[in-house]
């Protein structure tokens, strides 16, 4: 079965299309899944060594040089199943005609199982945009690339403007209006209630009811998906000097043969063409993201005020101590919850050092 993400961005979008091409892959090993990441953004059809003729992504190949209609043929004409996601930008950077998009959209529904990404948060969201922009990465897949990328974001920090926070906002308004007026969903990825249990909402997909269905990541790799993902995220913050707690070097200890093991199997897939990537890595915190935006309390103001014309039936406005609370909460999952969560912390507290007790020395 083909499954394919709608997405506005920096809504897990990318991360959830990897995993669903690995579970399917590892659950039903006889049928090829190839994940093709962006479907409007350049698809190749070549030999693979180990396949035989497939379609995919090629490196060079990216691109709006085919038509809606020609990624149908190509579409139509693949011999095995296929991950991807359209994002509603490239949408409306293509400029396809209505006439062409409608057709494209028919022919998703009727042969695509059709999940819709989103998230609650749509500050952070936001955020998290005005960083990728500064930081020109949606996404980093290995430990030097992140250091790479950010390093002097987190040394300079950045100020998000008001154009910014507002382009974003309105963009993931259309977004839901687009999914709303043009695709059956078959299932919902809210980022906030789904992501930590990432797996279970894999395997509970209905696409995915089938006897023998549910092999999970520590079945496949002998490691627990939620370890080997916090594992991937607080390596990933080594380079940056942080300070490991004791509990969690012991953690690192205890899990890192089997984290390793796991990544070259993942390399595998990559390198046999099912992954166009490996596993993305988490980029920031919410507390992280508070210490390189200067001007939180700028971006929160400028958010509120879009929620309160825009009116969109799923947004809701936040206050500094709220932020703080989501803030507290998250780094419990992430570092272990070496927060003094007693503190009820001002809007400054949030865009301070003091989130970590280990502080992240860059």
């Amino acid at each position: 079965m083909n499954v394919l993400i709608l997405t506005p961005d920096r809504v897990g979008s990318t991360l959830l299309q990897r995993l669903v091409t690995v579970y399917a892959n590892i659950n039903d090993p006889k049928t090829v899944t190839v994940n093709l990441h962006e479907l409007t953004n350049g698809l190749a059809i070549y030999d693979n060594a180990k396949y035989g003729t497939v379609l995919g992504k090629k490196e060079n190949y990216w691109g709006y040089h085919q038509s809606l209609k020609q990624i149908v043929d190509m579409l139509s004409n693949c011999q095995h199943d296929v991950t991807s996601r359209l994002a509603y930008y490239h949408i409306k950077n293509r400029k396809d005609t209505i006439g062409d998009q409608l057709s494209f959209y028919k022919y998703l529904n009727d042969n695509f199982y059709i999940i819709s990404a989103r998230r609650h948060n749509l500050f952070e969201h936001a955020i998290s945009w005005g960083i990728s922009v500064e930081s020109k990465k949606l996404n980093v897949y290995t430990f030097e690339e992140k250091y790479n990328v950010f390093k002097d974001l987190y040394t300079k920090g950045i100020n998000i403007d008001q154009n910014t926070m507002t382009k974003y906002l309105t963009q993931y308004n259309e977004y839901v209006n687009w999914v709303d007026a043009h695709f059956n969903v078959n299932a919902y990825f809210d980022y906030e209630d789904h992501l930590p249990n990432i797996e279970q909402f894999i395997l509970n997909l209905t696409v995915f009811a089938q006897p023998g269905y549910k092999t999970t990541w520590l079945d496949h790799y002998g490691i627990e998906w939620n370890n080997w993902n916090k594992m991937h995220y607080l390596l990933s913050l080594n380079p940056f000097g942080y300070k490991f707690t004791q509990e969690e070097k012991e953690f690192i200890k205890d899990n890192l043969a089997k984290y390793t093991a796991t990544r070259g199997k993942l390399q595998d897939l990559q390198d046999d063409g099912l992954l166009v990537s490996g596993i993305p890595i988490k980029l920031q915190t919410l507390a992280e993201k508070s210490q390189i935006v200067h001007n939180l309390e700028y971006c929160l103001d400028t958010y509120n005020k879009w929620v309160g014309y825009a009116n969109p039936n799923y947004a809701i406005e936040y206050n500094p101590h709220e932020l703080a609370d989501m803030a507290l909460l998250e780094n419990k999952t992430w570092n272990f919850g070496n927060i003094d969560t007693s503190t009820q912390l001002t809007y400054n507290d949030v865009n301070s050092q003091d989130l970590h007790q280990s502080d992240l020395k860059y």
